[in-house]
């Protein structure tokens, strides 16, 4: 089912740690931050990591616990919501797969996912997993309902059985494919320089157009000079200046690219359509540069093609 050497050009949905998922887990305490009794105990010139009385320490505490925070934030697995209508599954989020019909799930290997449906059309529906025989994957199947609720979200590992996603009353009409790949990693040869140069900073000049390589592990620069083969730069643009920002290249997976601000929304409308064209040619944003602007990226890859954007000489508010 997977092809580790060339990802398919499908409607992809892999966006693992999407900040455009619309609520997440509830977050798991770590064992790590409950207080030590024998920390306690010795309360003389060890304080307890909870009542530190240095302030060194209690800023190391805060520090620990914001990082701790952090991270059950970024373990929220990625939602995929659909609308469940008799003619087909219609994408509503994340906004790659947006009104898309029977959208194909490209998913991770070995990463975790939330989907289910949350609209209807008022007929009964239901949800499950299936593998190519048309079997159930690991019971993950809920009831029929005309009224979808919280019981009709599936949360599973992608795992290389998983072929389609189904509404068992409506099989025939509401059936999407799964296609779970194993993630391409870059080359072992390079990777200590892609680490060192991941998110560099470069300043672009006004007027000029850069162009990215889309790779699901990256954003690749192609030009101007100073972005080419950096992953991810860190683009440095003016306040009120116009440029263009797109991929020209591609390696075969379906990929858009839109710019977003601080709350990771798209900014005055600048998002492309999905495309997995080599060589595509409506890929190529225009805009004027503005405060707000803080990223760029490609929604279905989103944890991996991300790169920051960085205005000067923007007037404060």
């Amino acid at each position: 089912m997977t092809n580790p050497d060339r990802m398919t050009r499908r409607t992809v949905v892999r966006a693992a740690g999407l900040a455009t998922a619309t609520a997440a887990l509830a977050g798991c305490i770590d064992e790590s931050s409950v207080d030590d009794p024998d920390d306690a105990d010795d309360a003389g010139s060890q304080p307890s990591d909870g009542q530190a009385s240095e302030p060194d320490e209690t800023d190391d505490e805060d520090q620990s616990n914001g990082d701790e925070a952090a991270d059950d934030t970024e373990a929220a697995p990625p939602r995929i919501e659909l609308r469940g209508e008799l003619d087909g599954w219609r994408g509503l989020a994340p906004a790659g797969l947006e009104g898309d019909v029977n959208p194909t799930l490209t998913l991770e290997v070995g990463r975790t996912y939330r989907l289910g449906w949350t609209e209807g059309d008022g007929l009964g529906h239901n949800i499950e997993i299936r593998d190519a025989d048309d079997t159930v994957v690991d019971d993950l199947s809920t009831p029929v309902t005309q009224k979808p609720g919280e019981e009709q979200w599936l949360e599973f590992e992608a795992t290389e059985e998983m072929a389609a996603y189904v509404c068992k009353p409506h099989e025939s009409n509401m059936r999407g494919e799964i296609s779970v790949e194993t993630p391409v990693n870059p080359g072992s040869d390079s990777s200590d320089d892609e680490e060192s140069a991941e998110g560099q900073e470069v300043r672009i000049e006004p007027g000029t157009r850069v162009e990215f390589r889309a790779q699901t592990v990256e954003w690749e620069g192609i030009a101007p000079a100073p972005v080419e083969g950096v992953p991810n730069p860190t683009l440095v643009l003016e306040d009120g200046e116009t440029y263009e920002l797109g991929w020209t290249e591609g390696d075969g997976s379906e990929h858009n690219i839109e710019i977003r601000n601080a709350d990771d929304e798209v900014v005055d409308g600048l998002s492309t359509e999905l495309a997995s064209e080599d060589e595509p040619t409506d890929q190529v944003l225009a805009f004027e540069a503005s405060a707000e602007m803080a990223a760029y990226a490609c929604a279905p890859h989103v944890s991996h093609m991300q790169g920051e954007i960085r205005i000067e000489g923007a007037t404060p508010e």
